[in-house]
């Protein structure tokens, strides 16, 4: 027998076998879906009726604790305030409320007010018979430990009511004895039952005969024809059943799966018998042919190879003509695997040379991390040693104004590595007002030394004020990178302006937008525009200048970490760095600055009075150049200072006389004994004096715990007056008065 005479057979028998199994379930599984729907549907609308009764239930257990947890009612209670009852239960509140009762007790059980509303009538109060039975909830809120509010509900002359006991407390007051308890009664009568029927959209009514009978939350009982009546189950606080609430569930559904029942079998014949007719036509002529033509496709593709055999014919949208395609596909895949390999090896390429440059970051932190100690304590001890020079001599000595340039290189310096260690981190600048002005002439006495060659260096000034926040040192640092890298550009000779002007954003409809203030907002920006008249920038350098260790200088003449610091320098002070250059006409680098808005600068803090001078000090360094040359300075500011070498030492001194000292100055990083161990153990004296902490290694240390344990935190080197300062601020605020 042919293969297409064999697939009208299967075909035949195939559609047979369904239309049957289909009948079948049309008649069986899906009636009992219907049925299981039906259980189903009266289940969720069981649990719908509870959860919407349980609402109410909250909502009124919410108004008793709203009115419970008052400072008023507690002062009611305590008899205080006699008028707390008429101002907050009058019959329109009570109906707005929906309440029926309102009851408070005191803390012994006592029935100190209640409110009784009925109908539209007055207001009236409780009998002695009706308190009864609502005492002994109060008296479980009053007696019970953990319970402060009672819910419950309870069967009274022929109705449901619904009560909450809350216990009186003050609203601060989480834990404790009930000051009284206050008793909310709603009565579930007819209108509260129609309002819960209409939020339900169903009919509903209340049931009290036999509650709790079948042993389960809900059930539905069979009425008639038409409708179920599906039972609700309701407890009190001791799960004990109180009545039934009975909802009307259609039985509609019923009679539609029947119906579908008949319609699903019918369907399924016709279906069969015109699916046998349908498919027979198709597979003859859309399937079995394709097959033939597709295999014979094939066949060719495997005498001439799959890199020289044409595509294969590919018609219609189905799933041969998936199959062609991806026979199509197959062979294109085949064609590009050199070029993919090609990609994947540039691509492999591009992620070694990240991970190169991620390696680099990370040694250079290293490095950073393992010297600034040193580097730092070294910078101190030449800080004190060059403030003690400059006070043994005259100001109109030939030499103090280069010992005052000594101490502004090493505070640039103790910048740069600050830096160093905060590369590749976000750090916060340390702001303070500053002249833009003073910032460029110090910048420029200091790279005129050498590091710009033989460049004029042309400072030109075309606002006033020129005030801005700034960190001093960064900022200097950026305007030294920008300088070097103009430098370089023209080879050590030429001229170099740096203009310090202002702009206002946004600009003017006619106004040519300069390079950079896409990213900035609005307001008053101070620009600082650095400008050589080398050679210029390609777009493609111009555009990379940027990125991190990207750098068009020789082997050992840049790292490319210089632009990419100063651009996030910049960015952190709320600014940015524009560029627009262009080969043969030089280069602009332009810094943006918000203006400060108050273009005042506070003149500097005066030191101490002569009355808070000789005080005793311990000061603690494991470098002994920093403590000579510190304590030599701390002494001539008017401390007797104590050296201690390291933590144990210190601590030596602290136990043979521990009323003897008014502060202790540490280092952080010691032998033996460091910074904090001995902070510690002051902390655990009985009067323990003030200790600031003088570290050069702060950038790893917890920020937050430095604080809690030091009285001040301070950066090494740091100025000498700044540091007389903080100590004498410190043992002031210290001392008792």
């Amino acid at each position: 027998m042919k293969l297409q005479h064999k697939a009208w057979a299967l075909i035949l028998a195939a559609v047979a076998v369904c239309a049957g199994g289909g009948m079948l379930g049309a008649r069986y599984l899906v009636q009992d879906s219907f049925d299981r729907l039906e259980v189903e549907h009266a289940t969720r609308e069981g649990e719908r009726a509870k959860r919407v009764f349980a609402q109410q239930v909250q909502a009124l257990r919410a108004t008793t604790q709203d009115y419970a947890y008052w400072v008023d009612a507690v002062n009611f209670v305590r008899g205080k305030q006699p008028e707390f009852m008429a101002d907050n239960f009058d019959a329109d509140n009570m109906g707005y409320l929906r309440i029926s009762e309102v009851l408070v007790f005191d803390g012994r059980g006592r029935a100190l007010a209640t409110v009784k509303r009925e109908g539209e009538g007055p207001l009236a109060t409780l009998g002695a018979e009706r308190i009864a039975p609502l005492r002994e909830l109060a008296q479980i809120v009053l007696t019970g430990k953990d319970r402060k509010v009672l819910q419950t509900l309870r069967l009274a002359d022929g109705g449901l009511e619904i009560v909450i006991a809350a216990g009186i407390r003050l609203p601060n007051q989480a834990t404790g004895v009930a000051q009284g308890v206050m008793v909310m009664v709603r009565r579930f009568d007819e209108a509260e039952v129609h309002l819960l029927a209409d939020v339900l959209m169903m009919p509903a009514r209340l049931s009290f005969e036999s509650p709790g009978h079948s042993q389960e939350p809900f059930h539905v009982e069979r009425v008639n024809a038409e409708r179920d009546d599906l039972h609700v189950l309701l407890e009190d606080h001791q799960g004990l059943p109180v009545a039934e609430l009975v909802l009307g569930l259609d039985r509609r559904l019923q009679e539609h799966g029947q119906a579908l029942n008949r319609q699903g079998m019918m369907t399924v014949a016709l279906t069969a018998l015109l699916a046998s007719l349908l498919l027979v036509l198709i597979l003859d002529r859309f399937l079995l042919k394709r097959l033939q033509r597709l295999c014979s496709d094939i066949e060719v593709i495997t005498h001439d190879g799959p890199t020289a055999a044409p595509p294969v014919l590919v018609q219609g949208h189905d799933e041969i003509s998936s199959l062609a395609s991806v026979v199509n596909q197959l062979l294109q895949r085949v064609r590009t695997d050199a070029h993919e390999q090609r990609l994947s090896f540039e691509r492999q390429e591009a992620i070694q040379a990240q991970l190169m440059q991620s390696q680099k970051s990370e040694a250079l932190g290293r490095l950073a991390g393992g010297i600034a100690h040193d580097i730092n304590n070294s910078l101190a001890a030449v800080t004190g040693w060059v403030r003690l020079t400059m006070e043994d001599l005259e100001e109109k000595h030939p030499g103090h104004e280069s010992l005052g340039q000594a101490l502004k290189a090493t505070k640039y310096a103790d910048g740069l590595i600050r830096q160093l260690l905060a590369f590749g981190r976000k750090t916060t600048p340390k702001l303070q007002k500053l002249h833009l002005r003073s910032l460029v002439e110090d910048t420029r006495r200091l790279v005129s030394a050498g590091l710009t060659r033989e460049c004029e260096i042309v400072a030109i000034h075309r606002v006033n004020p020129d005030v801005v926040e700034g960190d001093p040192t960064q900022l200097q640092q950026v305007l030294v990178n920008l300088l070097i890298n103009a430098a370089d550009a023209m080879e050590g000779k030429g001229r170099i302006e740096i203009t310090i002007d202002e702009v206002f954003l946004p600009l003017g409809g006619d106004q040519t937008p300069p390079p950079g203030v896409a990213h900035l907002g609005e307001g008053r920006f101070l620009t600082i525009e650095v400008r050589d008249f080398g050679p210029g920038m390609t777009p493609d350098v111009a555009d990379r200048v940027f990125e991190p260790f990207f750098t068009t200088k020789s082997v050992g003449r840049g790292t490319g970490l210089g632009l990419s610091v100063a651009q996030g320098i910049v960015a952190h002070h709320g600014g940015h760095i524009g560029l627009s250059s262009a080969l043969g006409e030089g280069t602009r680098f332009c810094l943006y600055l918000p203006a400060s808005a108050d273009a005042s600068i506070p003149p500097p803090t005066t030191l101490p009075d002569a009355e808070n001078r000789r005080r005793e000090l311990l000061f603690v360094d494991d470098d002994q150049l920093v403590r000579q040359s510190w304590s030599a300075l701390l002494e001539r500011k008017g401390w007797n200072v104590t050296r201690a070498r390291d933590g144990e030492e210190a601590w030596g001194y602290l136990v043979q006389s521990a009323g003897r000292w008014d502060v202790v100055l540490t280092d952080l990083s010691m032998p033996r004994l460091d910074g904090v161990g001995l902070g510690q153990r002051i902390r655990s004296m009985d009067q323990p004096p003030p200790v600031v902490l003088l570290s050069g290694n702060l950038d790893e240390a917890d920020e937050q715990h430095l604080k809690a344990l030091f009285a001040a935190v301070l950066r090494k080197p740091v100025e000498a007056g700044d540091l007389d300062r903080v100590l004498n601020d410190v043992v002031r605020r210290c001392t008792p008065r």
